[in-house]
């Protein structure tokens, strides 16, 4: 046995040498103990927190009311004897409680010392004697009075498990003291008087009134009567008590430990850092950045403009007074860094060989002839005037057209920076001409962003969508863009972040849209339109030849021997699978058969399947990889029948084919009187979402057919007896503008005639009421649109001659032009009409 368990033994024979019980040599000469002469009845008090042991004084305010009435009714006509029962639940403060919320078993006081207390409560100071077990219900009113059994101890002292159980606890004790310094004092204490310690019994009633376990444990200890199995109860709890106090004590270890680590660190690198500035080998941050905002000042003194270097010599001196830790020392750091960081004066020089720009922008893009002529034209200039400033081009065409790609192809030619900023859905001015400094987290704009990013003032700038501008509550982006777009306003462009004026008349801008009508007046007038038109089927040939195939091919690790496109296969695709005005769903198509020509060599290589073979894809074979195709050659009707004609339309997508069509119901008279006139009720209805102006047309073309009727051929009441219907496909499309005008006109004729058009015969052009035929747009996208229908033979006003004069040879061959200028011509190029025998010439054609 070592020192400590012998020390520990020593003092448990002290608590075991005093309680003998059950010898009864010993009771004659025992002194009378707490447990003898106490009533049966007390007065029943509730604790609320934790039951009190046997030999425990206990301090306690009793609240006034029905309590502190029953407390003094017990002093002085109980003897002061009371009862302390715990609460099965914890009560809510107030004086109300019945016999049923107390448990049954608590400890008989007696009240030693008492005094009234402020509100009409009493302080009492009471002595806990005994256990006491409750075995009935004295009374309930006015106070609560119960009768139970005072529990005496009955253990034999010199019982060897008693001894050990007894050195067991002080052992726990001894290292609970270690572990947690909070219980040391009240441990002491009841280590240093063991004899006056009456037995295990009081022993472990005392080490469980020092822990912390739950209400609920510590009354199952109250309520055990057997000391030894008591003692097994407390030993448990000791055990619990001393393993969370050595988990507090590693946890409290290893905050002290990280936090003197990190005081030693704080301490040591403060040391450090007083030693190299002694030395002058270190400087703290503040002295870091004034040095290299000096610096920068300093190099690029020549290039700043006077305003720029007046600003950012404040923001050195602001910067020197605040303090690192200040919120506006961050603010004043962050502007100068931006003003540091932007190329003033910085410009990349450009590649002004003419004949090598030219050359490398159509090995980019096939076509686009006049956006690769409004280039080199700017490089022309550039070559001749250095000064010239940037220019602000508009592309404006459908989808698929190339407007993205040959902005980046053109900043690469001529040798300069690009950015591309996304104008789709913006609805903040800040993001074109930044945040205000007051905002947390502000910056500057995205064109300023540009210049940092880019690290020359002469980028090329791309705007994509401008058309798509939204205008929110933090302003209107597009009002922001007024000022960046003018050649006169955006060499002062002012940044709400900066507050200093930012040169843009280098940068050379190319805007970006689909629709036009997208873009707000005041914006277009600033660019210079260049309208690119949707491809035609031989231009989507040679794209598809010269560039799509190699770069899907390449895209998906395959080489030529692997894959050959034949011509018939990449017709087939435009004709029956993508026939949209650009190329992106072309590309996709050819995509989509590598990627499963690629799956079919990658399986072979991993020994899966049979030998690769080079895969030639036809037109037959199509079907194998793309599925059927989505689109008939020929979508026109396959006979001619009256009331249908076709008319040639225009989208911000391209252009497209609208077979008009138009049917009749007689209308029959209404009953009149005898010698009048019978009363007809002709009407025209109209359906496939027309919008006001296509409706007007409508209505003008049946108004100028019944004012004609008798020169058609037609019954003067031919209108008036007959009801109209007139619907244009497909009815889920919005449709609308005057340049179906004609081909309504001539549609409700054919009908009224009974005579159909001639076949494989389109038509466009805005009808007035003396019949004159007026020019329309989109001549380009309407032609491409009646090739690839089938279209024979195509009616275009006069007007349009000179637009399709200007039009590429392979757009306008391959369909034979009519130019008109009266809706007679028209009738007469579509066989509703007869030409007078005195005409000297028939309108003009192209072919």
């Amino acid at each position: 046995m070592n020192d400590a368990e012998h020390r520990d033994a020593k003092d448990a024979e002290v608590v075991h040498e005093t309680e003998h019980h059950d010898e009864p040599q010993s009771r004659p000469s025992q002194v009378a103990r707490p447990e003898d002469n106490l009533p049966s009845t007390v007065l029943a008090l509730p604790l609320n927190q934790r039951p009190v042991f046997p030999s425990m004084m206990l301090p306690l305010v009793v609240p006034a009311g029905r309590l502190s009435d029953a407390v003094r009714y017990a002093i002085t006509e109980m003897g002061g004897y009371v009862g302390f029962f715990l609460t099965r639940q914890p009560l809510e403060e107030g004086n109300d409680f019945r016999f049923e919320d107390l448990h049954g078993v608590g400890t008989v006081a007696r009240v030693l010392k008492h005094q009234d207390a402020d509100g009409g409560g009493l302080q009492i100071f009471a002595q806990c004697l005994a256990r006491f077990r409750i075995t009935s219900l004295e009374a309930s009113e006015p106070r609560l009075l119960v009768r139970g059994l005072v529990v005496k101890p009955n253990v034999d002292a010199a019982d060897s498990t008693v001894r050990a159980m007894a050195m067991a606890i002080v052992t726990s004790l001894k290292d609970l003291v270690q572990h947690n310094p909070v219980f040391a004092d009240e441990i002491k204490a009841v280590l240093a008087n063991f004899n006056n310690i009456d037995g295990p019994g009081r022993l472990a009633d005392l080490a469980t009134s020092l822990t912390t376990a739950s209400r609920e444990d510590i009354q199952a200890i109250l309520e055990t009567d057997d000391v030894l199995s008591r003692m097994e109860k407390v030993l448990v709890l000791l055990a619990k008590e001393t393993q969370l106090s050595q988990i507090k004590a590693k946890i409290t270890h290893q905050i002290e430990e990280k936090v003197s680590e990190n005081q030693r660190k704080f301490f040591l690198t403060e040391q450090l850092k007083a030693i190299k500035e002694e030395l002058g080998l270190e400087t703290d941050d503040k002295s870091l950045d004034l040095k290299r905002f000096k610096d920068v000042l300093g190099k690029k003194g020549a290039k700043l403009s006077d305003e720029v270097r007046s600003v950012m010599e404040e923001d050195l001196r602001k910067l020197t007074l605040l303090d690192p830790a200040s919120s506006e020392y961050g603010v004043v750091r962050t502007r100068l860094e931006w003003l540091s960081d932007l190329p003033w004066g910085d410009y990349t020089e450009d590649d002004l060989d003419l004949k090598r720009l030219r050359a490398g922008l159509d090995k980019d893009h096939h076509g686009l002839e006049e956006v690769k002529d409004r280039i080199v034209e700017f490089c022309a200039v550039r070559k001749l005037k250095e000064d010239r400033g940037g220019g602000i081009i508009a592309l404006v065409g459908p989808p698929g057209t190339g407007k993205t790609s040959i902005g980046h192809s053109i900043a690469k030619h001529l040798g300069r920076k690009f950015f591309r900023l996304s104008l789709g859905g913006m609805r903040d001015e800040a993001e074109i001409k930044g945040h205000r400094r007051t905002y947390v987290g502000a910056l500057p704009g995205k064109l300023v962003q540009a210049l940092r990013r880019c690290g020359s003032m002469n980028p090329v700038v791309l705007l994509d969508e401008i058309d798509k501008l939204s205008v929110g509550m933090q302003g209107d982006p597009a009002a922001a863009l007024l000022e960046v777009l003018d050649p006169e306003q955006n060499r002062d462009f002012l940044d709400h972040y900066l507050d200093v004026r930012v040169d843009l008349s280098r940068v050379l801008f190319i805007c970006t849209a689909n629709d036009i009508s997208g873009i707000p007046e005041p914006l277009q007038d600033r660019m210079e339109v260049i309208r690119l038109a949707g491809y035609v089927e031989a231009e989507k040939y040679a794209i598809a030849r010269n560039y799509l195939v190699a770069k899907q091919r390449i895209a998906h690790g395959l080489t030529a021997k692997d894959i050959t496109f034949a011509k018939p296969a990449l017709i087939s695709l435009i004709r029956g699978y993508a026939r949209e005005a650009g190329v992106r769903r072309l590309e996709q198509l050819v995509a989509k058969i590598c990627r499963k020509v690629a799956t079919a060599k990658a399986t072979v290589m991993d020994g899966v399947g049979a030998a690769f073979t080079r895969a030639l894809i036809d037109a037959p074979g199509l079907v194998t990889y793309v599925g059927k195709p989505l689109m008939r050659d020929d979508e026109l009707m396959a006979h001619a029948v009256p009331g249908v004609v076709t008319g040639l339309a225009w989208t911000a997508l391209g252009g497209a084919t609208l077979e008009i069509e138009a049917v009749s119901t007689n209308v029959p008279s209404a009953r009149v009187e005898e010698g009048k006139q019978p009363r007809l009720t002709g009407g025209l209805t109209l359906t496939g979402q027309l919008g006001d102006v296509m409706k007007e047309s409508a209505s003008l073309a049946r108004s100028y057919l019944m004012s004609h009727s008798a020169r058609f051929g037609l019954d003067d009441t031919w209108f008036e007896r007959h009801h109209v219907h007139l619907h244009v496909p497909a009815g889920a499309t919005p449709k609308d503008g005057p340049s179906a005008g004609v081909t309504i006109a001539t549609a409700l004729l054919s009908l009224a005639l009974g005579t159909p058009v001639r076949r494989k015969l389109g038509m466009t052009g805005e009808l007035t009421l003396t019949g004159r035929v007026y020019p329309i747009g989109g001549v380009r996208e309407k032609l491409t649109a009646a090739k690839r229908s089938g279209l024979a033979r195509a009616l275009l006003p006069r007007a349009n001659e000179r637009d399709f004069d200007e039009l590429p040879e392979y757009v306008k061959e391959g369909i034979e032009v009519v130019f008109v200028e009266t809706l007679d011509e028209v009738l007469r190029e579509a066989g509703l009409l007869r030409a007078p025998a005195s005409a000297s010439r028939s309108a003009p054609r192209a072919r």
